[in-house]
């Protein structure tokens, strides 16, 4: 086999087994760049029914505030007429009170709770880009590794070994086109010497040929 064919088959060689290393570190990668983006997905999902659930405790404590409130203005304004009827106004503002209290300490453990769900969730989507990232720079240095291992190491020939063969290569070239007269440059001077001398030449047998044929007897 030709060092070129070898050189050639190395090569391919090579780069396929470079290709297959760098195909198996990118499933292994690109499979959990998946199962993070998924986890990433599924917890975007909860922190949005986190968020509506605590949508509607503010809602109900609105509503609570709001209820002790009016509940506090009706037994004043029939605390006169009809104090049964201001009394009872009073029990409903104090179970208003007792579940507005209830319901803040939910609120306070609902709040703290989506904070933290926002906080991983932002750190899930940072280390998914962080592990794109790195991803991508570990593919662009393989890629350059392995270029430079071939270059540098194919099938034992070194780099300069491959440097020696083109030069010997374009001096066999070299010495072929001169026996052949590829690439030769002209001197104008001697070709115009040469055809001046040609024709010299060709005048003088001319001339012969013109005096022999006078000196025929007729």
């Amino acid at each position: 086999m030709s060092l070129i064919r070898r050189i050639s088959t190395s090569i391919t060689a090579t780069v396929d087994k470079a290709v297959s290393r760098v195909e198996n570190h990118d499933a292994i990668i690109n499979s959990a760049l998946r199962d993070t983006q998924q986890a990433a997905a599924r917890s975007r999902v909860r922190l949005e029914r986190v968020r509506k659930d605590g949508v509607s405790l503010h809602n109900r404590r609105a509503d609570l505030e709001t209820a002790i409130v009016r509940w506090t203005e009706r037994a004043k304004s029939i605390a006169t007429d009809d104090e049964s009827t201001a009394l009872e106004c009073l029990r409903r503002k104090k179970e208003c009170e007792v579940q507005l209290r209830n319901l803040r300490l939910s609120i306070e453990k609902h709040d703290e709770l989506e904070s933290r769900i926002v906080d991983q969730v932002k750190k899930i989507e940072a280390r998914i880009g962080e592990v794109a990232q790195q991803r991508n720079v570990m593919r662009s240095r393989q890629s350059v590794a392995e270029a430079m291992r071939t270059i540098n190491d194919i099938e034992g020939v070194s780099y300069g070994d491959i440097e020696d063969t083109f030069d010997r290569w374009e001096i066999n070239l070299g010495e072929s086109e001169i026996l052949m007269g590829v690439g030769t440059p002209s001197d104008p001077l001697e070709s115009t010497f040469m055809a001046e001398e040609e024709a010299t030449e060709l005048r003088a047998e001319l001339a012969v040929l013109l005096k022999t044929d006078e000196e025929e007897p007729s």
